[in-house]
């Protein structure tokens, strides 16, 4: 499954979203909050809305790194959407619903400081 995704690219606003949801949790890797963040999208039911994404000044994570022990379960929940959103598993497909969540459950996190879900990455 590894070949299916090698890297998670991120765009230069989800890398400062990510810099301020680190800053406010004090949860110390990206890898850690992106997956939450991924998670909070793949939970909402509705389709994310395409929209060209630029990386430009962004960052890249290994995917290995980003999925760590959870790979085999996040490339599953990847196909199932990706089947379930663009009608086809397809490795491209995968890679693109995985980008278009990701984004979007950083968005999440980052603009309401006061949902459950940003309290669930607060250290107790």
């Amino acid at each position: 499954m590894s070949a299916l995704i090698e890297r998670v690219r991120l765009t230069a606003a989800a890398k400062q979203q990510l810099s301020t949801l680190k800053r406010r949790t004090g949860i110390e890797h990206y890898n850690e909050i992106g997956r939450h963040a991924l998670c909070i999208s793949l939970a909402n039911k509705t389709s994310v809305p395409r929209e060209a994404l630029s990386y430009g000044g962004g960052l890249e994570i290994d995917w290995k790194t980003f999925a760590g022990d959870a790979d085999a379960t996040l490339t599953n929940l990847l196909m199932i959407r990706a089947l379930a959103d663009e009608g086809t598993a397809e490795p491209s497909a995968v890679r693109m619903v995985l980008h278009a969540h990701l984004h979007r459950g950083l968005s999440y996190l980052a603009s309401d400081p006061n949902s459950l879900s940003a309290n669930l990455l607060t250290p107790r």
